[in-house]
């Protein structure tokens, strides 16, 4: 397994990331990784996946990590944006930009279902997905995403919602590949309604995967049980794609 740092221009800003090819090019699938609000990107799952024999490639959005950007002027238009160029940089790296497959946790898998919409995917793995109002698109996301902080997004994403209801749900109803959907039971953050809303959104639920962790909160952090068995559900998912 390889690993090589890279830098995505956007918007005026540089995008730092890394791109894990395994030695032996065994899969046709690539995975894409979307790292949550202030989160770090998922290198280990990256790595683990390309030592059994996925490409894969991890990056921090704008304002996160090493990446240019202030997050608190950026919105979810902008931070699409930069999904969109950090995508087409490894499709353009891939032999089949095609197979590229998007795993996100939880705004990142948010991301990653507009992401369906917008480019082709191969499948989607979501893992606790966060949700949001189409209100507010093009405003500064940081109000918005500190959920823990803002009672009122927690009680809005407590409700029932129909596919159409925002780009995210629409995206995942219009996406005809396999999706996996991975709940945590104690998650504070993205209640049951919310996962049920993205369950309800999938047309084929033959095409669909559900897991819900027992006594997980909403981050996996640094526990070595959560990251390693989370790692095993994603690569025994892609396998049987």
């Amino acid at each position: 397994m390889s690993e090589e740092a890279v830098e995505i221009n956007v918007d005026g800003l540089i995008l730092r990331g890394n791109i894990f090819t395994p030695d032996k090019h065994s899969k046709k699938l690539a995975v894409f990784f979307l790292h949550g609000w202030t989160g770090r990107p998922n290198k280990d799952a990256a790595k683990f996946l390309a030592e059994n024999g996925f490409s894969s490639m991890t990056f921090s959005l704008g304002g996160h990590n090493d990446s240019q950007g202030d997050i608190n002027t950026l919105s979810r238009e902008d931070f699409m944006h930069h999904v969109l160029a950090a995508h087409d940089f490894f499709a353009s790296k891939l032999a089949d930009s095609t197979q590229i497959g998007a795993a996100g946790s939880s705004f990142g898998s948010y991301l990653a279902a507009v992401l369906s919409g917008l480019r082709e995917l191969a499948c989607l793995s979501l893992r606790v997905p966060a949700n949001y109002s189409d209100e507010g698109w093009s405003e500064p996301q940081f109000p918005q995403a500190a959920s823990f902080e803002n009672p009122e997004i927690l009680k809005w994403r407590d409700n029932p919602l129909s596919f159409d209801a925002t780009k995210s749900l629409q995206a995942t109803h219009d996406f005809n590949g396999p999706i996996q959907i991975i709940e945590a039971e104690d998650d504070d953050i993205v209640p049951h309604q919310t996962i049920q809303n993205y369950i309800d959104a999938v047309q084929d639920k033959a095409k669909l995967e559900h897991h819900l962790m027992h006594g997980w909160p909403h981050s996996l952090g640094d526990d070595p049980e959560r990251n390693r068995r989370y790692q095993e559900m994603l690569l025994n998912w892609l396998e049987r794609i």
